[in-house]
């Protein structure tokens, strides 16, 4: 996948879970071709959806069963 195609996915994915995890931010901006401003940038395009960043899969899912009761 195309690192512009793995971004969109991952906003896209952000958006409809509201979350995203470390984890999914490292695999798609690699430190190796994208800068901290780059991140950053992307970080406030999430905080701009209300795409929250979590630091687990189990964060995520706990978020989920949340706001599903």
């Amino acid at each position: 996948m195309k690192t512009q195609d793995m971004i969109d996915s991952l906003l896209t994915l952000g958006v409809q879970r509201g979350a995203v995890t470390c984890q999914e931010l490292s695999d798609a901006f690699p430190a190796e071709i994208f800068s901290l401003e780059e991140v950053e940038r992307f970080l406030r395009l999430l905080e701009e959806q209300g795409v929250k960043v979590v630091d687990s899969e189990k964060k995520l899912r706990s978020r989920k069963n949340h706001h599903t009761v």
